[in-house]
C-alpha cells in the first residue's frame, strides 16, 4: 500500500529519503489503480505525505507531468480525476512559504549558470556575450526553487536595473545601461547625467500616471524613487506540473524584497496573443469601427504578409488596436492576453504601450513590435491576486496613455 510505503523511510547520510519502492510506485498506471482501490481522498493524503520529502515531491511533479501528457493523447475521465488530485496535492505542497529565491551571479556554481543559459523561454540566450550581459552588475537573474528541491528550478526571472525605463528589450539584452530609454515621466531620450536621485533630468508631464489608488500615489512621487527602476523583462516557468500554481508571482514578490524598497518596479512585456486576435478580428470585421476602413485594410494586409516590415505610419492604428485588445477583450471576465493576465492577476497595472519594443522576427510575429510596461505597486502579490478575484468585474488599473487610445 502506498500509505505504508510512504512511511517506510531510508536514512542515507544526513538526510531522510523515501525508499525506492515509493518512487517506483508513482507510475501513472499504478496511481490509477490505487485511485480505484482507496478512492480519491485517500490517495491525495498518501501523496501529500510523500511530498514531505524531496524525492517524494519530485516523484509527484513527474507524475503530474506524465499525467498531462496522457490527457493530451487520450483524455480519459479517470486520468483527468487523477490530474486534479495531483494538482490539489501540489497546491498544498508548493506554496509561497515553501519556495525560496536565490540570485545567480558569475560566481555561482556551474549548474546554476547552466540554468541561466538554457532556461530563458522568452528571450533565449544565444551567445556567451549575452550570458555575460545577463549576469552583469546592472542585471539580475533570480531563480525560484522549492526548499526540498534546491537543484530543480521552478521559475527564472531576469531583471534590468537602471535610472530610467527601457523602451526596447534589445537594449536590455545587449547590456546597455539606459542608452535608449523612456524617462520616468514618459519622454524618450538618453539618460545623460542623472539628477540628485539618480534619475533623468526630464521632470515635466504626467502622461504615464496610472489612474487610481496606490499606483497613482506612487507615481505622483515619481522623482522620489531613489532606488531606481527595476524592469522585469523575462520570466520563465519551467514546470509543466505546476501550471495553475502562481509560482511566477511568488518569484516576483520574493525578488522585489531583495531590491531597494524605494524603487519603481515595472516590466517590458510582449503581447503574444495580439496577432492571433487581430487575425480573428479581421474575419469578423471588427477593425474598421475601431480604426477606420483604410487603416483596417492596411493592418489586414500586414497580418497576411508577416515578412513585410511594419510601417511607422501604422503606429497609431496598431497602438489603438493593442490597447483595445489588452483592456476590453476578456475571457471569463479576465484579461485575454496570457502575459497581461499573468501580470494583472499578480497585482500589476497596465501602464503604457511601447512601439517597436521588439525587434526579433519571432516576437514581432506575435506582438507586431509592440510591448507593454506593467507597473508593480507595493504590497504582497498574493494579496493583490486575492483582491482581484474577489471583485465581480475583475477591474484592472490602466495608465492614462493606454486609456487615451480607447
Amino acid at each position: 500500500m502506498l500509505g505504508h510505503v510512504a512511511k517506510r523511510i531510508c536514512y542515507h547520510g544526513n538526510r531522510w529519503h523515501p525508499c525506492q519502492q515509493l518512487l517506483r510506485a508513482f507510475s501513472i498506471d499504478y496511481l490509477l489503480q490505487r485511485q480505484e482501490q482507496v478512492g480519491v481522498d485517500s490517495l491525495g493524503r498518501e501523496l501529500l505525505g510523500a511530498c514531505h520529502h524531496g524525492d517524494g515531491l519530485e516523484a509527484v511533479l513527474d507524475a503530474r507531468e506524465e499525467c498531462n501528457t496522457r490527457i493530451r493523447s487520450l483524455p480519459e475521465q479517470r486520468v483527468m480525476q487523477l490530474d486534479k488530485t495531483l494538482m490539489d496535492v501540489l497546491q498544498r505542497a508548493v506554496t509561497a512559504d515553501t519556495t525560496v529565491v536565490t540570485k545567480a551571479t558569475k560566481g555561482s556554481p556551474r549548474d546554476i549558470i547552466e540554468v541561466v543559459r538554457t532556461c530563458d523561454r522568452v528571450h533565449p540566450i544565444a551567445t556567451q556575450e549575452e550570458l555575460d550581459n545577463r549576469l552583469a552588475p546592472n542585471r539580475s537573474v533570480f531563480i525560484l526553487t522549492h526548499r526540498l528541491l534546491p537543484s530543480r528550478p521552478l521559475v527564472v526571472l531576469h531583471v534590468a536595473h537602471s535610472a530610467a525605463m527601457f523602451q526596447c528589450v534589445s537594449d536590455i539584452k545587449e547590456g546597455r545601461d539606459g542608452s535608449t530609454v523612456i524617462s520616468l515621466c514618459g519622454h524618450t531620450g538618453h539618460t545623460g547625467h542623472s539628477g540628485h536621485n539618480g534619475h533623468t533630468g526630464h521632470s515635466e508631464g504626467r502622461g504615464l500616471l496610472a489612474d487610481r489608488g496606490e499606483v497613482l500615489a506612487q507615481l505622483e512621487r515619481v522623482q522620489g524613487f531613489s532606488g531606481g527602476v527595476h524592469t522585469f523583462y523575462s520570466i520563465s516557468s519551467l514546470e509543466i506540473a505546476l501550471r495553475g500554481i502562481p509560482c511566477g508571482g511568488w518569484c516576483i514578490a520574493k525578488s522585489k524584497m531583495t531590491l531597494p524598497p524605494d524603487s519603481l518596479f515595472t516590466t517590458l512585456s510582449p503581447i503574444p496573443g495580439l496577432r492571433n486576435w487581430l487575425t480573428v478580428a479581421v474575419k469578423r470585421d471588427k477593425l474598421a469601427p475601431l480604426i477606420g476602413n483604410e487603416a483596417a485594410e492596411r493592418v489586414s494586409s500586414l497580418l497576411f504578409s508577416p515578412s513585410d516590415p511594419i510601417p511607422d505610419d501604422l503606429r497609431d492604428a496598431l497602438s489603438r488596436l493593442a490597447a483595445y485588445y489588452l483592456v476590453r477583450e476578456k475571457q471569463r471576465g479576465c484579461v485575454l492576453d496570457p502575459v497581461g493576465h499573468f501580470h494583472v492577476t499578480n497585482g500589476a497595472a497596465m501602464w503604457a504601450l511601447r512601439w517597436a519594443g521588439l525587434r526579433s522576427k519571432e516576437m514581432r510575429a506575435q506582438s507586431l513590435g509592440l510591448m507593454v510596461n506593467y507597473l508593480y505597486e507595493g504590497g504582497d502579490v498574493t494579496t493583490s491576486r486575492a483582491a482581484l478575484y474577489a471583485s465581480d468585474d475583475k477591474d484592472v488599473s490602466v495608465g492614462n496613455t493606454i486609456m487615451g487610445l480607447l
